[in-house]
């Protein structure tokens, strides 16, 4: 049975909330599992029909070994190893064939003006799927905190599960497709 795989990084849980929406949204299409990049698979089965990704901006990027030992330093963040996280999955991942359908995500400061229009975490998640082969399936979203330890802004649970269901009609017709 094919089944789609979220895949995130969270340091204080805001992320970790928006990957298991997501696969909510995505379960009425697909059986969708959410894991932290630390338990993520090594090499993608071939039942991996969607492959999505997300995680927060650090330090306008996505999260590195530097920035994670800066959130345990300055933030009080409980990470049991800053040297991996999903870039480094990214990376390493090994994905059987050319063609996966996927997705990015990640979350962010709603307050300042600047830091709304970037997007640098999501589009090094989609440069790094490019890599893998992987095609991707829908632009980025950016999911709001309200501050640097969340908490999400209100109606950001809802609207990540509302673009899991929207990621799985358009995995379910992509496949028609083939």
């Amino acid at each position: 049975m094919e089944r789609a795989l979220v895949v995130y990084e969270s340091v204080f849980g805001d992320a970790r909330t928006i990957a298991h929406a997501v696969g909510d949204g995505l379960s009425a299409f697909l059986r969708a599992d959410a894991v932290a990049a630390a338990e993520a698979p090594p090499e993608l089965g071939p039942d991996v029909r969607l492959l999505v990704v997300g995680g927060p901006n650090h330090a306008f990027g996505m999260p590195r070994p530097s920035t994670r030992e800066g959130a345990v330093n300055q933030h009080g963040a409980v990470i049991p190893d800053v040297a991996t996280g999903l870039h480094e999955w990214l990376e390493a991942v090994r994905v059987p064939r050319r063609g996966l359908a996927a997705a990015a995500f990640d979350t962010r400061s709603g307050g300042h003006r600047i830091l709304v229009k970037m997007d640098h975490a999501a589009r090094t998640e989609e440069k790094l799927l490019g890599k893998l082969g992987a095609v991707i399936l829908a632009p980025a979203e950016h999911f709001f905190v309200a501050d640097t330890k969340g908490p999400l802004v209100d109606g950001e649970e809802d609207r990540a599960r509302t673009w899991g269901r929207t990621l799985g009609e358009l995995a379910a017709a992509a496949a028609g497709r083939r």
